[in-house]
């Protein structure tokens, strides 16, 4: 069988993509090279969802996402889809000026937001009791924790019986552009697609190489851990700026803590996959700069994961050879983006949608600086 459409990789991004392509009326056949979607760089991420992004195009990739997201949880059994927790951005002196600019944009597309000073702040949430005297918080309540396995189970479920064929633990060795189709080796078994979409993450490059091509994205990493507190904290999404320390609830007692970020470049088939030791000592660190709870804080695991950089932070979407096309570039925060992309992604591959200022081919396959995604400018 020829499909219409093949995608490389069971991410958000891909998931999102062939859900996208088989409402459209396409075959499609989605090739995940671990043994469930969503296992790699999307599980292991922190799963934030927020308004708080400074580009325009990415505030509107984020609202289509919240609407993909909704979708799935009205849909699955797995209420852990989005959970709508609220997100608490704390901040001091020139952080704190630069967090007040922010307000403005909230304020002219309708985001509701609070401005608190530090009584408010512990106020609301009494275990944030370490904090500064001129710290200041931005509270977006709407903002929402996610589940991307669950996410990308519940998308591809209902296209599983409209078009939709997944082939798990199909690891791709091989990929051929020749007589107008696209020949996809992987798992053992050759397929066969009038067009191929790679949406897996940062073995994108690698696998584009596989055709003879390239292009601009360098992985590198961030880590994450679990933290058991010991006790019922009740709080919502904290990012403290002055550290880059995010803190996701994770249950009634327990907290998901990164983000150790090390801007160098990795290879995603030869790194260190748990956290390293002063990672692990820095972030407990950094939790007893807002809160004493890390003072009875134990640590239940810690990880690393791979970002994928580009040149100008932007994503890497459509063709790059013949019949070939990419999603790829996450700059840490394609959780939050990446349905709104993989649906884009999936209508480029298929003449349904253009993106030009996101051609993959825009820049040389060059090294180039990396620099983080989620920053408030």
């Amino acid at each position: 069988m020829t499909y219409d459409l093949v995608i490389v990789g069971g991410g958000v991004w891909g998931s999102a993509a062939a859900q996208a392509a088989v409402r459209a009326g396409s075959s499609v056949l989605l090739l995940e090279a671990n043994i469930g979607l969503a296992q790699e760089s999307s599980a292991k991420s922190g799963g934030i969802l927020t308004d708080l992004l400074w580009h325009p195009e990415d505030q509107a990739f984020v609202r289509r996402s919240r609407e993909l997201y909704a979708e799935a949880r009205e849909t699955s059994v797995d209420v852990s889809v989005a959970r709508k927790v609220g997100m608490l951005t704390l901040a001091e002196g020139e952080h704190g000026t630069a967090l007040q600019h922010r307000t403005q944009d909230l304020r002219d597309r309708g985001i509701p937001f609070e401005l608190l000073d530090r009584r408010e702040i512990v106020r609301r949430f009494p275990r944030l009791d370490r904090l500064r005297e001129d710290t200041v918080a931005l509270w977006t309540p709407n903002d929402w924790h996610l589940n991307p396995t669950a996410y990308a189970q519940e998308a591809t479920a209902a296209a599983r019986g409209a078009g939709l064929t997944v082939r798990s633990q199909s690891h791709v060795d091989g990929i051929r552009l020749e007589d107008g189709k696209v020949s996809v080796q992987a798992g053992g078994a050759m397929y066969e697609g009038h067009r191929a979409l790679i949406a897996a993450g940062t073995w994108t490059r690698k696998l584009v190489r596989l055709a003879g091509l390239d292009l601009a994205l360098m992985p590198y990493r961030v880590q994450l851990s679990s933290l058991e507190l010991g006790e019922p904290h009740q709080l919502p999404i904290v990012w403290h700026l002055s550290t880059d320390v995010y803190l996701v609830p994770d249950g009634e007692k327990d907290v998901l803590a990164g983000d150790g970020t090390r801007l160098s470049e990795f290879d995603p088939d030869d790194y260190q996959t748990s956290g390293d030791d002063q990672f692990e000592e820095e972030i407990a660190e950094r939790l007893l700069m807002v809160s004493s709870l890390g003072e009875r804080a134990g640590l239940r695991s810690s990880w690393a994961g791979l970002v994928g950089a580009t040149p100008d932070r932007r994503p890497l979407v459509g063709r790059l050879g013949d019949r070939l096309y990419v999603a790829c570039g996450d700059q840490g925060i394609g959780v939050m983006r990446g349905p709104a992309i993989g649906e884009l992604a999936a209508k480029v591959a298929l003449d349904l949608a253009e993106a030009p200022h996101l051609r993959p081919d825009r820049f040389p396959p060059e090294p180039f600086e990396i620099r983080p995604g989620f920053t408030l400018d």
